[in-house]
């Protein structure tokens, strides 16, 4: 493991005596929706989260609390979170796989002098603030665009026997940050890479204007579909073009809810061959996630079920990275992790480590699955892939 000289260390503030965790132990905040309709991506996320926190068990001799809280819309996290740093003397906060509500944990935890993590949220708002105490492990957007793009002129043509001129590229997206967050960063890569859209269409959430939509994309000529959306619209997607018998070439779901199990249960053959950009699946190459089988087993070991998406294994591989660092003192934590680097590879599901001066894990990367028979596989880049797409 390299290291390089660490950025300047975030300034010490007083803190009240009230916010400090008791002798003996480190509280940990964790905000995540655990019920209403992000509730099972909440959950996934956690279940990793709790993960790393069982097997580092204690840090400097004192042993670590999880403080759980349910959170499902930003108001309701803002107030959680200062109940967890204020009330419950909480040292460090975890979150969160919705953008308003880790916006919301990024506020109160800044206004409180403590230390904020983003596990799973990819929208660049979140590191757009200039937060001192913010840090995220999980890919930006920007990384989505990129492989996105990459997948597009580097990877498909080939498997779709149609050259990069031939493709007729559809983007949708449901309103809301993430999904215009991940919408806008595969516009501009695919700008830049001289793909042209021949539908750029945004979306209510929950939508009741599929038929419409899918027959705008049919006449349109369209061959590939990429489409950021959550879970209740990407489901409501794929039944519709079922129902109207037609698919283009290739469908690309992008972000956390197009990898979760719970797709594949709801829609059976439906999702068969369909592509997502998220984060590394359980699946993916052993020589390049090289913890990912082991936390597969411990998953289940835990759970009684295996991992329901790559979202656990990235929660796990990066509150892992945070809590491995030998102090959770906010200076010296951010520091250690400053100083920390880690090339691709390093982390169980094959991510790296390096901090930008905005908290980001720049060695963080989204990769390309496919659903073949029920699992949900790493196809690109080369290095994750598990097995060759089906189309």
């Amino acid at each position: 493991m390299r290291r390089r000289h660490a950025l300047a260390a975030l300034p010490l503030l007083a803190a009240p005596r009230l916010l400090r965790a008791q002798p003996g132990e480190w509280r940990l905040g964790a905000v995540f929706p655990l019920s209403g309709a992000a509730g099972l991506l909440g959950d996934e996320a956690l279940r990793g989260l709790e993960m790393a926190v069982e097997e580092r068990g204690a840090i400097g001799g004192r042993a670590l609390r999880l403080l759980r809280a349910d959170a499902t819309e930003p108001a309701a996290a803002l107030a959680e979170a200062r109940r967890l740093i204020q009330q419950e003397r909480a040292a460090l906060l975890f979150g969160s796989v919705q953008a308003g509500i880790g916006l919301a944990v990024q506020q109160a935890a800044e206004g409180l002098e403590t230390p904020c993590v983003e596990l799973a949220t990819p929208a660049d708002a979140l590191i757009e603030r200039g937060a001192r105490l913010f840090l995220r492990t999980a890919p930006r957007a920007a990384d989505y665009g990129r492989i996105g793009a990459e997948a597009l002129t580097r990877f498909l043509p080939n498997h779709l026997r149609l050259p990069v001129e031939a493709l007729r590229v559809a983007l949708l997206n449901e309103a809301g940050l993430t999904p215009e967050s991940l919408a806008a960063a595969l516009a501009a890569r695919l700008e830049e890479a001289g793909v042209p859209l021949a539908e750029r269409l945004s979306h209510a959430p929950r939508s009741g204007e599929w038929p419409a939509l899918v027959h705008r994309l049919r006449a349109a000529g369209v061959n590939l579909v990429l489409h950021a959306a959550a879970e209740a619209d990407a489901l409501a997607f794929l039944r519709a073009l079922g129902d109207a018998g037609w698919r283009p070439r290739a469908v690309i779901g992008a972000g956390p809810a197009w990898g979760l199990g719970e797709m594949a249960r709801s829609l059976g053959a439906l999702v068969e061959g369909v592509f997502a950009l998220d984060v590394p699946p359980v699946d993916s190459s052993p020589a390049w996630a090289l913890g990912a089988r082991r936390f597969a087993q411990a998953y289940h070991a835990r759970w009684g079920s295996p991992p329901r998406s790559g979202l656990s294994l990235a929660a796990y591989s990066g509150a892992r990275t945070v809590l491995g660092q030998g102090t959770l003192e906010r200076g010296p934590l951010r520091a250690a992790l400053n100083a920390l680097d880690q090339n691709g590879g390093t982390l169980p599901n094959g991510w790296g480590w390096q901090l930008d001066e905005r908290g980001q894990n720049t060695r963080a990367e989204p990769v390309l699955l496919q659903w073949q028979s029920g699992r949900a596989v790493a196809v690109f880049p080369e290095a994750a892939a598990v097995a060759p797409p089906l189309l």
